[in-house]
């Protein structure tokens, strides 16, 4: 499904924070989760068949986290694939792109997309495009939104129909938005400076805004959207391997919500696995 996301990885200390805002055309729309014994994750859906298609945001028990925004759409396969087979595959972000690259080479395309990731040694971003993918990483934060910044897309991006572009919007909106979660990324430093980001509003509270809200011109703006869902992926015990991993999730406007944290345990038996999946929000 084409999400209108921000998306944001930073390591703070000995451990790291990466966060979705799923923002999306559909109304009524309830997360699908997966948990098993080396992965946890919120599916995507496929738009043409609005069936569970792959991952959407969710971290493996090796420490890997990933999260995706969309770019561009069209007639391609959904990236959540990819995006799941990331999650269980790869321990760092250099498996995951050698994924990416190696799919790439092999013919598979998908829509364009971006996928942040965060690990004990470092954050990263994933773009893809038409064929091509390129690698940006980084030791403390990163950012993406529904654009690109190392592909060369922009011209084509400008040029899109409102239906290829979605809910990521017109591309100025996209970047203004990126830029003001840097920013304010730049001086988190801890979960609840995450939740506020996340609940962070432009004037006009629509395509530029990090919490974006449904409004009057729903009808002659029908991909606006709105946040349906805010996710804050949290992993500590960086330095010694021993990771603890907590899952925090609001629907809706994270800005009028409330997060409700899980405590995501890989070596928990099955019950409890299913508790967890049966609690989701």
């Amino acid at each position: 499904m084409p999400d209108g996301c921000t998306a944001l990885a930073k390591i703070v200390g000995n451990r790291y924070l990466l966060a979705k805002n799923r923002d999306l055309i559909w109304t009524d729309f309830t997360s699908n989760v997966v948990f098993e014994d080396d992965v946890f994750f919120i599916c995507g859906v496929d738009v043409s068949t609005a069936k569970t298609c792959g991952a959407n945001i969710g971290v493996n028990r090796w420490g890997l986290s990933a999260c995706n925004t969309t770019v561009l759409v069209s007639s391609d396969p959904p990236y959540d694939t990819l995006l799941e087979r990331i999650l269980r595959e790869s321990k760092t972000i250099e498996e995951a792109f050698n994924i990416v690259q190696s799919d790439m080479k092999s013919g598979s395309r998908y829509q364009w997309c971006n996928f942040v990731l965060a690990s004990p040694n470092g954050v990263g971003a994933i773009e893809i495009g038409d064929g091509v993918c390129v690698l940006e990483q980084d030791f403390s934060m990163i950012t993406r939104t529904n654009h690109h910044l190392l592909l060369p897309t922009a011209e084509i991006l400008k040029k899109a129909s409102a239906s290829e572009r979605e809910a990521g919007g017109p591309l100025s909106s996209s970047q203004r938005r990126r830029q003001e979660a840097a920013k304010l990324l730049k001086e988190s430093t801890s979960l609840m400076d995450i939740v506020q980001l996340m609940g962070t509003h432009s004037a006009s509270r629509g395509f530029d805004s990090i919490c974006r809200h449904r409004s009057d011109t729903t009808v002659t703006n029908p991909y606006l959207g709105e946040t349906v869902y805010s996710y804050i992926i949290e992993v500590s015990g960086l330095a010694s391997n021993d990771f603890e991993f907590r899952f925090s999730v609001t629907p809706g406007n994270p800005c009028c919500g409330t997060y409700k944290e899980f405590v995501i345990d890989f070596n928990a038996p099955e019950e409890k696995k299913e508790q967890i999946v049966s609690r989701f929000p």
